[in-house]
């Protein structure tokens, strides 16, 4: 044996630990990928399929203008069997009932409840209701001031609230932490789970061309000696 063909088999069988180990976890977690359907994951089945329709009052609903002064946006929207106002100015955003301009922002737990029950379509109870300083990352608005919400029962789930916008932002299952552990470990991203374009992933990519270069070495070496099938 050649000390070429020694030093090729040696890259390709320490490659082959190494890269083997992430390709298996490729292979285990593009499974996984393919079990749930990504509505699923995001726990779409659990949110209720809420139809609200924008009905003026008797007096009428507040002139934008009137509560938009120095706003960068102004947006009209159901919310809670009332139509309310979010206006954004400034970095701040604030949510005001349409008709009163009374604020409703930000959420109290009570509030933050209504809205978690509102739009609750799994088969569970509300347990509890925490204002979260800095939510995670899983929340959607990762850093921010965010209402977790956690329902019990067949749909073990938390709904994570907008506390300036009352809305559901995201919701969170094992199935859907499960999912995000392994889409983490598929693209080598290990904090922000966001970047497949990771040094980690490009010498991991590199490695497994080094390796089937080597593995063609090896192969052409056999072929040539006559030895393929021994």
């Amino acid at each position: 044996m050649s000390q070429i063909t020694r030093r090729m088999r040696q890259v390709h069988n320490v490659l082959a630990l190494v890269v083997g180990a992430q390709v298996l976890l490729w292979i285990v977690s593009g499974l996984f990928f393919t079990l749930f359907p990504i509505e699923t994951i995001r726990g779409e089945p659990l949110r209720a399929a809420v139809e609200e329709t924008l009905v003026p009052p008797e007096g009428g609903w507040l002139v934008p203008s009137e509560i938009s002064a120095g706003a960068s946006r102004v947006t009209l929207k159901p919310w809670l069997g009332r139509a309310v106002y979010v206006v954004e100015a400034e970095g701040e955003t604030r949510m005001l009932d349409a008709a009163t301009g009374e604020v409703l922002s930000p959420l109290d737990e009570a509030a933050a409840r209504a809205v978690a029950e509102h739009g609750w379509a799994g088969q569970g109870a509300l347990q509890t209701a925490s204002l979260i300083a800095k939510a995670p990352s899983e929340s959607g608005r990762s850093g921010q001031l965010m209402w977790r919400v956690e329902f019990d029962g067949a749909d073990k789930a938390t709904l994570w609230i907008t506390p300036d916008t009352g809305e559901v932002r995201a919701v969170r299952t094992g199935l859907w932490r499960t999912y995000d552990l392994l889409w983490g470990l598929h693209i080598m991203d290990w904090s922000a789970r966001e970047t497949f374009t990771t040094w980690w992933i490009k010498a991991m990519a590199f490695g497994a061309l080094a390796m089937t270069l080597a593995g063609i070495w090896l192969l052409v070496g056999r072929v040539k000696g006559g030895r393929l099938l021994r």
